[in-house]
């Protein structure tokens, strides 16, 4: 019997599994992997926004253009087409960071003139809420020697317009209109032959 006893006294006692490291690191591994799930589906799946989310999430309201200065030179006036407006989230969700690319182009050959992007929307819009003015402006326009001598030149200005894009932080990008760009310059009110004002 003494034999048996001696047998049965090199057995390790069984270890109570709250008191198991093993089990502590499965339950933290566990745990980590749910967080992963969880921030994947947060950042990823529940921001995902499709195109056609996109493009019947975002409606132009407003909208004005004009000519504006580019600082290039001294000694030449330059002036590029700008782009002002406002949306309206007419989607399901609160909308954010949302990016407008406005690319301006000749009317009658359809030619890029120039294009200008900006992200917008930085604090979330809810659904049916109309943003601020958004302002977007091209690189590129007309130079010449004095503002003047764009509006001696204004009737053989070729028209223009300008195409806007929105795009989401997962999403391509949507075609929301297209619309044309007013002959005004910034700063200076161009009286059209027949408006003059009586002295």
């Amino acid at each position: 019997m003494s034999e048996n006893n001696e047998l049965f006294k090199d057995l390790p006692q069984k270890i109570p599994f709250y008191k198991n490291s093993k089990f502590w690191a499965s339950i933290l591994l566990v745990a980590v992997g749910i967080a992963l799930i969880f921030l994947f589906y947060k950042t990823v799946i529940q921001d995902t926004m499709s195109d056609e989310e996109l493009a019947a999430s975002v409606q132009i309201v407003w909208h004005d253009s004009i000519w504006v200065d580019k600082k290039v030179r001294p000694d030449e006036a330059t002036i590029v087409p700008s782009f002002t407006f406002k949306i309206k989230n007419t989607g399901k969700r609160p909308l954010q960071y949302v990016g407008f690319n406005c690319i301006f182009v000749l009317e009658e050959s359809g030619e890029n003139l120039t294009d200008g992007y900006v992200e917008a929307v930085k604090t979330p819009l809810a659904p049916g809420e109309v943003s601020g003015e958004i302002f977007v402006k091209g690189f590129y326009g007309y130079r010449a020697t004095s503002k003047p001598a764009f509006i001696k030149n204004m009737p053989n200005w070729k028209p223009v317009k300008v195409k806007v894009y929105a795009k989401s932080k997962n999403s391509g990008q949507v075609l929301l209109g297209t619309y044309p760009i007013q002959k005004k310059i910034e700063g200076i009110k161009v009286v059209y032959e027949g408006q003059e004002e009586p002295n």
